[in-house]
């Protein structure tokens, strides 16, 4: 989808005839994965998946002691290091993993209390692994309510954000217009930095980096990443995520595509663009990001980085 010049960063570079956006792909368990989960004592209820990446170590963190030697992991020796503590497990996923590779992980209570175990099923994602996930058993009555309720406070703040965004789009000039109405033609409205000689290139690639330009504005930054195409099949982004240096995660809007990456003709590579739109607070613009772009199939996979915003 298209972001309207309201409230996208690149309402200049769009405002001309704007492309249809290629259409989106179904919801990724792994984009709504939360990072705090808690375990019911009737036997059959499920756990949501906990999804991994390679190079990003997992803590899980319990409220109740573990029984020493209790922790099981399938396929234990493909994971780099897998370190259980009094209150807490660390693994460090496999650096060769396979998008939608499963694994398991079992731990036993040692205070005797429903329930006295727990499977954590795992799932491999090329940039959506968690790097902490805090584990509670069923909490009492009132204590139940009062973390459901901040829950629901959290996520009413998110959706609040995203309606006063699609708000923003919907109900302002399109164009020139609309650039003007949003404040993104004022005076150092939209700051601009070219990353294009900064970047790195990993071998793991499956296009080539041509051009990457970062944007910010207020409340929000933006990624226009230009790409070459040196194989055999297009390629379609599906998602997206920056990811911090100590593991903070800020995920995408739904991204903007005119089409998808053509593969090159006889003396020629196929090129295209990705935009990535992220809201952000000033203080989180300053970091330093990783941006991880993926197909529908998570397997052809886009790294860029270092990212910064000017």
């Amino acid at each position: 989808m298209l972001l309207a010049a309201p409230a996208g960063l690149l309402a200049l570079a769009l405002i001309a005839h704007p492309p249809e956006a290629v259409s989106s792909s179904p919801p990724d368990e792994c984009a709504a994965a939360s990072a705090h989960l808690t375990l019911k004592a009737e036997p059959s209820a499920r756990v949501p998946v906990v999804c991994i990446s390679p190079d990003v170590p997992l803590t899980f963190r319990f409220d109740t002691p573990l029984q020493p030697e209790s922790v099981r992991v399938q396929k234990r020796e493909r994971f780099a290091d897998v370190a259980p503590g009094r209150h807490s497990l660390t693994l460090v996923p496999p650096k060769e993993l396979e998008a939608g590779e499963r694994f398991q992980v079992e731990v036993c209570f040692a205070d005797g209390a429903a329930p006295a175990c727990a499977r954590f099923p795992l799932r491999a994602h090329p940039a959506l692994g968690l790097s902490q996930v805090k584990v509670s058993r069923e909490l009492r009555p009132v204590e139940a309510c009062q973390e459901a309720e901040k829950a629901a406070q959290a996520e009413a703040r998110e959706c609040r954000e995203e309606v006063r965004q699609l708000r923003a789009e919907r109900g302002g000039p399109e164009g020139l217009r609309g650039a003007l109405a949003s404040g993104l033609l004022k005076k150092q409205g939209i700051a601009f930095k070219d990353l294009s000689r900064d970047v790195t290139q990993p071998e793991g690639n499956v296009l080539d980096l041509i051009g990457v330009h970062a944007y910010r504005a207020k409340g929000g930054v933006a990624v226009d990443v230009w790409l070459e195409n040196p194989g055999t099949e297009a390629w379609t982004a599906a998602g997206a995520v920056l990811r911090g240096p100590k593991g903070q995660v800020l995920k995408s809007l739904p991204l903007w595509q005119p089409g998808p990456v053509p593969p090159g003709e006889p003396g020629a590579r196929g090129t295209g663009r990705v935009v990535v739109e992220v809201l952000a607070s000033e203080v989180e613009a300053r970091g330093t990001y990783t941006l991880t772009l993926w197909d529908a199939d998570q397997k052809r996979t886009v790294t860029v980085g270092p990212i910064t915003f000017p």
